[in-house]
């Protein structure tokens, strides 16, 4: 083990050890490989040490040492804990009438932004970690992830990363002002329910234009995330152009995290089943460029990730199609299959 200061740090060094930073909130997870991002940030935060790993002590310590992706997800599952318990108490917070803090969530939408920065591969991870119960606090942080990663698709600078990160987080806050019971309904709702439920993006607008701390453009993309492009969305029936671009990604990042949950009222969707979903959507209701630009970047992730597939095989994706993001080929028990022709076999879940 060695101690450096942090200007002498270099990409491909490994942390020793967990990082806390100064809120006592895991900043990077022992046996993190070093990035430039991750390295400008240590020295943002001014620490005068880190702990790295010299070459041979990993092998001296961990026989049996684990992958970088076993290291990153452990890091990322360690970020997301700290992350639910701070939007929970956040949401519950404002649910009871308080007035809306943002220490917590400004340092957890940081954290985000580091860990999308730094990850080329986030998006199976979370989908790993999706879970029924509580899931207005869990949804809350995928659809904020899921934001920041279009933002940084669209190549979109830090600032806007972090003002869609908390547009993310914040895009049922409304749904505080519902109630549980339209809510929590396992039934459809009746036509006075689903006029209630509707009002949610309305109620969240002012629950964060009272608190007068997040920008108009966070306000917008909560008001209008339900909004589409032909004008059938809600509450204001917006079409195309009169819709803001914040509320244009959350609507797919909303959208895709809902699709891939278990509701009470319905299963979780197969991955690729959601990807073509939004992928019809982008012709009438979807942004069509946000929406490529999604689809492209989310399957992106998906290649090299092994999938369990309807007839029970488990194969691993080997090509995406860059004009097909939705028609993987999958190579199951040494078969090539094309997905972009029609095969009669899906994929049910990618298993990482």
């Amino acid at each position: 083990m060695a101690y450096l200061k942090a200007e002498e740090l270099k990409p491909g060094m490994k942390l020793k050890s967990d990082f806390i930073n100064e809120r006592g909130r895991l900043f990077l997870a022992e046996g993190t490989v070093l990035t430039d991002h991750s390295i400008d940030r240590i020295r943002e935060l001014m620490v005068p040490y880190i702990s790295v790993v010299q070459d041979n002590d990993m092998e001296e310590r961990h026989p049996e040492k684990k992958t970088q992706y076993e290291i990153n997800t452990e890091n990322f599952i360690k970020v997301y804990n700290d992350a639910h318990q701070v939007v929970k108490e956040l949401i519950d917070s404002v649910r009871v009438g308080k007035r809306l803090d943002l220490d917590g969530i400004r340092e957890t939408i940081g954290v985000f932004i580091d860990l999308i920065l730094d990850d080329d591969n986030i998006v199976p991870k979370l989908q790993r970690i999706h879970m029924a119960d509580e899931y207005t606090y869990y949804h809350s942080i995928n659809v904020s992830i899921l934001t920041i990663l279009i933002g940084k698709w669209l190549n979109k600078p830090i600032k806007e990363l972090r003002k869609l990160g908390y547009t993310g987080v914040f895009h049922d806050i409304g749904k505080c002002r519902v109630p549980s019971e339209i809510l929590n309904k396992p039934d459809n709702l009746d036509a006075k329910e689903w006029s209630i439920m509707k009002e949610h993006p309305v109620y969240g607008y002012n629950i964060l234009r009272k608190n007068n701390v997040l920008s108009n453009d966070v306000l917008m993309g909560v008001l209008m995330h339900h909004e589409r492009e032909d004008g059938s969305g809600y509450p204001l029936c917006f079409k195309s152009e009169e819709i803001h671009t914040y509320g244009k990604i959350v609507a797919i990042a909303d959208i895709f995290d809902a699709m891939m949950s278990d509701r009470v009222y319905r299963k979780k969707r197969p991955p690729f089943q959601v990807a073509e979903y939004i992928a019809d959507r982008s012709f009438d209701s979807l942004d069509p460029y946000i929406s490529r630009v999604f689809l492209q970047g989310i399957t992106r992730f998906f290649v090299g990730n092994m999938v369990r597939l309807n007839d029970g095989r488990v194969g691993r994706i080997i090509y995406i199609y860059p004009q097909q993001p939705t028609k993987p080929v999958v190579l199951a028990e040494g078969e090539f299959l094309d997905f972009s022709r029609d095969i009669g076999i899906s994929i049910v879940e990618i298993i990482g």
